[in-house]
């Protein structure tokens, strides 16, 4: 890496323009972008991205929509339990 892109890495070629607050976001954004996610359904980490918000893992072939850059997984289906003696009305 060379000394002028240090502190911003891959997001150099930006220049001075946005400001090191957005250059760094997107430094962020860029790290965690190729990185691979574990799959919710088989539990490998072979889950990539495949395009804007869809995610698709390499070993079940099941397709998830997320976050525009990084997996977030969906969260669990939980059912709602009565509480007895409890009146809601």
């Amino acid at each position: 890496m060379s000394k002028r892109t240090k502190k911003v890495g891959a997001t150099g070629w930006m220049g001075p323009r946005y400001g090191i607050r957005i250059r760094r976001r997107v430094l962020e954004i860029d790290r965690n972008r190729g990185k691979a996610a574990a799959c919710p359904r088989c539990s490998t980490v072979t889950l990539h991205r495949v395009a804007s918000g869809i995610f698709e893992c390499r070993r079940c072939g099941t397709r998830y929509a997320s976050n525009a850059y990084v997996f977030q997984a969906p969260p669990a289906i939980t059912r709602a339990t009565k509480v007895a003696g409890a009146d809601n009305a």
